[in-house]
């Protein structure tokens, strides 16, 4: 499963480190985590967001040893994808608008979760993008290959077929 949650550290030295050691230690593999110094909550904490997958036995003992940490935990969410692809997109991916094309794609069961884009040096060559699709079941692996094919043809760009679909 995949969770992401947003705790509040103190801005001291090793924090984020000693917050994200509980998922290792229970064998979970961390997808990203944001972290933006210049928030503070009103608590005087900073916000940090991490996302990252584990076995669903295990999500709970993170908790617990977070909560043992003296970590707060401000918000919590699981969603529970077991269908993945990866799908190369090639064309004019700027100039028809990226976020629209994100957007056109995730719906609810659908998730956008790694996006990687390569610019061309003149901005009317063609560019290219990777994306990681995550989804809850087939059905929806397959509704986003669905939707990525009516993106291609609207905004006239190539897919190369989905890559590694688990």
């Amino acid at each position: 499963m995949i969770v992401t949650m947003t705790l509040e550290l103190s801005d001291e030295p090793g924090e984020l480190l000693k917050a994200l050691q509980p998922v290792a230690n229970k064998g979970g593999n961390i997808v990203s985590v944001t972290h933006q110094r210049g928030e503070v909550t009103p608590r005087g904490t900073l916000p940090v967001e991490i996302t990252f997958e584990i076995v669903e036995e295990r999500l709970q003992d993170v908790l617990d040893s977070l909560q043992e940490m003296g970590i707060r935990v401000a918000k919590f969410g699981e969603e529970k994808f077991h269908e993945s692809m990866t799908v190369v997109l090639v064309g004019h991916l700027v100039q028809t608008d990226v976020t629209d094309t994100v957007k056109s794609v995730e719906e609810e069961g659908i998730k956008i979760v790694d996006f990687s884009l390569a610019m061309p040096d003149e901005a009317e060559d063609t560019s290219s993008a990777r994306l990681v699709v995550n989804a809850t079941c087939q059905e929806k692996l397959e509704q986003a290959v669905g939707a990525i094919d009516e993106v291609c043809e609207r905004k006239d760009l190539v897919k190369m077929q989905p890559i590694g679909v688990v």
